[in-house]
């Protein structure tokens, strides 16, 4: 095999230079083999690259690497491994003493070392998933530790002779105890023995004399001594396992070995909560299984507590506050969102439940997430989320220790490094590893907050109608002291709004939504219309429960409860809008933004699109962000209600003119004319838009098919609604006529055929969308059109109208009718549309589409009088600030109801309802006043 060959089979390894160097040192070392090599190179060069330690042992015994190559598929359990480590012993021909002893430990790190070069194979090559890679190599410790006992116990009685009582057991904690230990793992053990009473038979001296007679304590501590040197003592054959007995009473000052009775007299009196989630991974692993299965026995009272025990969690949090401070984030096991969390997790559950709950007494973290779900105490968002992450973190825990059998858990420092750690960890760059090994930590330290995170300790309202301990008469007693209107209803909303944070996936959303959901019912309360409030919080508390980063913001960020409930208490319509589409609160921070100018928004339209949403679902979405971005700057009185129409006219401008671009493209000369509310920049919350579409000449198909796809975009229902409803009908013949016509064409109808109303709405008239080139042709021909016609319309066909109007349409049974009653928005309207077509001809400057500035020019002309515009504007702001409010709260009129008087006098900033009614009666007076002054026949 030449140095090209080794190069291109080694460069897809995740360590290439690794992989090479020692792909040449075993050619070096075993010339022979190079056909075998051949053969497996691709497992082999894997190997070589993820093992140093391991490559160097195959380098050194070929044959037990090809050994383990061709044992890939099998799978040995504890059986299979004694056997094999009584064959390895077959090389020792005496029993064991102090020569024979360092024989024994020869031969076991052989066959450990055999064993992991076949385990990490298997795991490499993914021929075993991580839960059967972690038994077998428990199985392979059990098997080795069991031996180990056995040697020891026969050295140890060959000096001191046996006891009278021989009943010793090995307690294996920790991963090995719950069967998932990994490459290079310390074991951690407790040494149990039966009884303190009695001594060892000593041995007999060649003067027939007995000597080394030691009591049982002293016999037993002596095996638990040598047990723990025979295995972790290093030789040229490395190690064993290192033992750590730092887990058992009184840590190291304890005894190494204590009868059953000092532990359960220890576990007693002195067991802390710490201990108690220790022991539930303990088992017995070697030694006398009936002693091992007593200690089981006596400490499950200690460990498993037939009540609720919610008092452990803070020790362990505490435990783990001391283990953050020690360690930094880049140990994967004991730092940030690391695999001690997760076990720290599960553990905490089980300290919990698992006394009532038998199901839950299991070592292996797997296995008791999996049981925690099944029993509904944690969701199966959080199961998912802590069982993939707890495989990953072990994979690469794996990772890390295979290279040089070194127990490490720390990320290297450098990049290099990482991205060789990454390549292992399938990621084809170090950036991407390192993102998401950052996400899936982030994941972990939410969970595991979610459970040890401090409670608030803030008590109000909301949090005591969430109290158990209340019956339902006593909250019933409670509410009439709000302002609540239906205090049966209102309850219903509160248990429904309670009963949803248990439908939650996830322990920390319970959490979370438990000190959320009374705060925004708490909120609620304080509003000035909680019933209203209290509906709309009942409807998005279930779908806060769905989704976790939804209570994220609000978390983060408490103020945002009290203005979304707010919202929920004073508008309908955006309320609706929140709770289907929940995803508008991440956008809610814009609302800090007082003006988006055209350019902007159809900035962010591109945006969505290039985020891959279609034309559609972009122009609806901005639609929605930007109503709920005035809405809130509307109802929180930053903005005046001039300010809130032109920027919704903004809002639909630019969907207008990014949808346009979009249906239009390749069609040349077509022009969208907005009019009515649209045309003057009036449009308020809900508005349907007037629009028609002009051809620069002669109408072609492409043009017709503009009008038509421009139409289907906005007014087809989606998931998100309609975009606008739009109507046609001020086109030439309305709804018969074509949907499209060319300036000429319009021209002509003008001249010819059009009603006194049509030339009416035309003041309105402006281009919106489209070629603007043809937009103004439109334009100059509406302005020629005005000043030679509009003078025709007279005060009695604009009276009639107005009446006719008034009504069929009026609905002042209903309440108050500010828009179409007598004295309302279209009182002003079409008085002041009747002076501009009455005075246009000498005066072009009178045609503009604002209500607002043709009653300033009016003014300016001397057409009214000073007074009497004042009275125009201010009515007419005042009615349209009534208005968008009531849009906002889903009403046409204002009700004579208390709650919806007591809302919009606040709103008014009258001292109450009475006031308002003064207010919006003298207000209508004085403008049915003007409207008759000017629409009086001449």
């Amino acid at each position: 095999m030449n140095e090209r060959d080794m190069r291109e089979l080694t460069a897809g390894t995740p360590d290439p230079d690794r992989a090479l160097n020692n792909l040449r040192s075993f050619l070096e070392e075993n010339p022979s083999r190079e056909n075998e090599l051949k053969e497996n190179i691709r497992a082999i060069v894997t190997l070589f690259s993820h093992s140093q330690f391991l490559a160097n042992y195959g380098i050194s015994y070929p044959d037990d690497l090809f050994a383990a190559l061709r044992s890939l598929d099998s799978e040995f359990g504890r059986e299979g491994y004694a056997a094999a480590l009584q064959l390895a012993f077959e090389s020792v021909s005496e029993p064991p003493n102090r020569t024979t002893l360092p024989l024994y430990m020869s031969a076991i790190r052989r066959m450990r070392l055999r064993e992991f070069l076949r385990i990490t194979l298997r795991d490499i090559l993914r021929k075993a998933d991580l839960v059967d890679i972690m038994l077998e190599m428990s199985c392979l410790a059990d098997a080795i530790i069991d031996a180990s006992l056995r040697i020891v116990r026969q050295y140890v009685s060959g000096i001191y002779g046996v006891p009278e009582t021989d009943e010793f057991a090995v307690i294996a904690l920790g991963k090995l105890g719950a069967e998932e230990l990994n490459f290079s793992s310390d074991v951690d053990f407790m040494y149990v023995y039966g009884t303190e009473i009695g001594e060892t038979s000593g041995v007999v001296t060649a003067q027939g004399t007995r000597k080394n007679r030691i009591s049982n304590h002293e016999y037993f501590c002596k095996v638990g001594e040598e047990l723990s040197r025979f295995l972790s003592h290093n030789t040229e054959a490395g190690f064993a396992y290192r033992v750590d007995l730092r887990l058992r009473p009184e840590g190291q000052r304890g005894a190494i070995a204590l009868a059953l009775r000092g532990y359960e007299m220890y576990y007693e009196s002195w067991g802390r909560a710490w201990e108690r989630a220790m022991l539930l991974r303990a088992r017995p692993v070697a030694g006398d299984a009936y002693l091992g299965n007593s200690f089981m026995e006596m400490i499950r009272p200690f460990v498993f507590r037939k009540y609720l025990d919610f008092t452990s969690i803070d020790e362990i949090s505490k435990l783990k506050t001391k283990i953050d401070s020690a360690f930094k984030k880049g140990d994967i096991k004991r730092g940030y969102g690391g695999i001690r969390e997760i076990e720290f997790f599960a553990q905490a559950l089980q300290l919990i439940y698992a006394g009532r709950e038998p199901l839950l007494r299991e070592r292996s973290v797997l296995k008791v997430l999996h049981r925690l779900s099944l029993k509904g105490l944690i969701g199966q968002d959080d199961y998912g989320v802590l069982s993939d992450n707890y495989r990953y973190l072990r994979t690469l825990e794996h990772r890390l220790q295979q290279v040089n059998d070194i127990q490490t858990h720390t990320l290297p420092a450098g990049e290099a490094e990482l991205l060789i750690l990454g390549r292992k960890m399938g990621y084809a760059s170090e950036k991407q590893f390192s993102v998401d090994l950052e996400r899936r930590r982030d994941q972990v330290r939410l969970i595991y907050d979610s459970l040890f995170a401090e409670k608030n300790q803030g008590s109000s309202a909301g949090s005591t109608l969430f109290d158990e301990e209340f019956s339902d008469g006593e909250l019933k007693e409670f509410l009439s002291g709000t302002n609540l209107r239906e205090i049966d209803k209102a309850l219903r909303n509160i248990r429904a709004i309670k009963d949803s944070m248990f439908n939650f996936q996830t322990l920390r959303g319970r959490r979370l939504l438990s000190e959320i959901l009374p705060a925004f019912v708490d909120s609620a309360l304080r509003s000035g219309s909680p019933d209203m409030a209290l509906n709309h919080i009942q409807a998005f508390a279930v779908l806060l429960s769905m989704n976790e980063s939804y209570l994220e913001i609000f978390s983060k960020n408490s103020s945002l409860i009290d203005l979304i409930v707010y919202v929920f208490s004073q508008s309908r319509y955006l309320s609706k809008m929140l709770i289907a589409r929940p995803q508008h609160l991440e956008m809610i921070g814009w609302q800090e933004i007082l003006k988006k100018n055209s350019r902007a928004l159809k900035a962010e339209i591109n945006d969505s699109r290039t985020e891959g949403r279609s034309i559609s679902d972009a122009v609806r979405i901005l639609k929605q962000m930007e109503e709920i971005r005035i809405g809130l700057l509307f109802l929180q009185q930053r903005i005046d209600v001039i300010r809130t129409t032109k920027a919704l006219s903004r809002t639909a401008e630019a969907i207008l003119a990014s949808a346009t671009e979009y249906v239009a493209e390749g069609v040349e000369e077509i022009a969208v004319i907005g009019f009515g509310k649209l045309g003057g920049r009036e449009i308020t919350f809900g508005s349907d838009l007037d629009l028609i579409f002009v051809a620069g000449d002669a109408v072609t198909l492409e043009q017709t098919k503009v009008g038509e796809k421009l139409l289907r975009l906005l007014i087809s229902y989606t998931r998100d609604g309609l975009a606008y409803s739009v109507d046609t009908r001020l086109r030439p013949e309305g709804s018969k006529g074509p949907l499209v016509s060319s300036v000429e064409a319009f021209k002509k109808y003008y001249a010819e055929a059009a009603a006194f109303w049509e030339f009416q709405a035309l003041l309105k008239a402006r281009p919106v969308a489209g070629d603007m080139k043809t937009g103004c042709r439109f334009m100059d021909m509406a302005r020629d059109t005005l000043q030679h016609k509009g003078g025709r319309v007279s005060a009695a066909d604009v009276r009639q109208m107005r009446d006719r109007i008034r009504r069929e349409l009026a609905k002042e049974s209903e309440g108050y009718d500010i828009k179409l009653g007598p004295g309302g928005i279209e009182d002003i309207e079409f008085a002041v549309q009747f002076l501009q077509l009455r005075h246009c001809r000498n005066n072009r400057k009178l045609l503009v589409q604002s209500t607002i500035a043709a009653i300033h020019r009016l003014s300016s002309s001397s057409v009214i009088s000073a007074s009497e515009a004042k009275t125009l504007k201010d009515g007419y702001w005042s009615l349209r600030t009534l208005e968008s409010l009531l849009r906002l709260r889903g009403e046409s009129v204002l009700k004579k109801d208390d709650e919806s008087l007591k809302s919009a006098s606040g709103f008014m900033g009258c001292k109450d309802p009475e006031d308002l009614i003064v207010r919006i009666g003298n207000t209508r007076t004085a403008i049915a006043e003007l409207a008759q002054k000017y629409l009086r026949d001449s």
